[in-house]
């Protein structure tokens, strides 16, 4: 065996790496075997041809793979169980636009307060957003993937009529989505991802409580006028909080756990902010007197205010649960 031979064979093996689990425990050593026959008597520039051609048609492997793979050995296919927890990468994934976002705006105040870093951070979440909105359409829009699918639609309907770090984007900032959405179309040559993505729903509605939950990890990421000297650490907290959230929701497997770790995320985030407002507000800095009256009275709109958020993130589960009971009344 020649030494392009060699490096070849590597190599390949190396690609082996990106199907599922299961599907090289199965299928991996077979299609080893095959490819080191196919190249065994070829030249060396051949032989690299040959694997050329096998990253050509890598992508349309491993959707055919990953489509044909279950949920058991750890993959993070689509799956049609109603409430099935996920692994921990899988949720680590899920939980990653979050934490990202959180880092954003960590750059954003650093950048605000010290002026040395760039202004791309959120535009930078952004970029992870899609990049995982179009990994998780080609895989059939697992559970993990629904955080990503929020980020994708927040960020830029946010900055259609607003500027991100001083630029005005306007509707192009839908362009990169729309490729996006042209790529998966082209990729899986199918609209069944989106059919998925609808029953996947219809038949598990917490997962609209995830791209819900989008919504309110960003309202609770807002710190405008507040100046506290530990400003940052409060940030990366409530960042922390609400990332855990997101990653306890994906590891529960019943929708009761799935909604006290949304609602956990969400009041843990809204509790350090409502410290962090009191302990250096507005009013310190720019010296304006304190408010009369007793804190229900003063804080009592934004309580109001943070139960129906809650509420809003509850409603999915009120239909699931209401559907449940529906289903099981029909049977009996």
């Amino acid at each position: 065996m020649s030494s392009w031979t060699r490096l070849v064979t590597r190599a390949y093996r190396v690609l082996l790496a990106f199907y599922p689990p299961q599907f090289r425990a199965e299928f991996g050593e077979e299609m080893q075997s095959v490819f080191n026959e196919t190249i065994h008597n070829k030249a060396g520039h051949q032989s690299m041809l040959q694997f050329l051609r096998e990253i050509r048609d890598l992508p349309s492997s491993l959707i055919e793979a990953y489509s044909a793979s279950r949920l058991q050995g750890g993959d993070m296919s689509s799956h049609d169980e109603i409430i099935s927890p996920s692994t921990r990468w899988q949720a680590f994934v899920g939980a990653l636009p979050f934490l990202a976002y959180g880092i954003a705006i960590v750059i954003g105040e650093v950048d605000h307060i010290y002026n040395v870093i760039g202004h791309d951070a959120e535009l930078v979440v952004y970029f992870i957003a899609l990049v995982g909105l179009l990994i998780g359409w080609v895989r059939g829009f697992p559970v993990w993937s629904h955080g990503y699918l929020g980020w994708s639609l927040l960020i830029p309907f946010l900055g259609t009529d607003s500027s991100i770090y001083g630029v005005t984007w306007g509707y192009g900032i839908w362009v990169p989505l729309a490729i996006i959405i042209v790529i998966a179309i082209v990729w899986t040559r199918s609209l069944n991802p989106i059919g998925r993505l609808v029953r996947g729903i219809w038949n598990d509605w917490t997962r609209l409580s995830l791209v819900m939950y989008v919504l309110l990890a960003w309202g609770m990421l807002i710190y405008d006028g507040n100046h506290h000297p530990y400003l940052l650490l409060f940030i990366s907290a409530a960042a922390l909080t609400l990332s855990a959230g997101a990653w306890l929701f994906l590891r529960s497997d019943t929708v009761p756990k799935r909604m006290l770790s949304l609602l956990s995320g969400f009041f843990g985030a809204a509790i350090i902010g409502v410290i962090c407002w009191n302990t250096w507000s507005y009013r310190a800095y720019y010296g304006l007197p304190e408010p009369d009256g007793a804190w229900y009275q003063t804080d009592g709109v934004s309580i109001i205010g943070l139960l129906l958020w809650a509420l809003v993130i509850i409603c999915p589960a009120i239909i699931h649960l209401f559907r449940w009971i529906t289903t099981n009344r029909q049977t009996n």
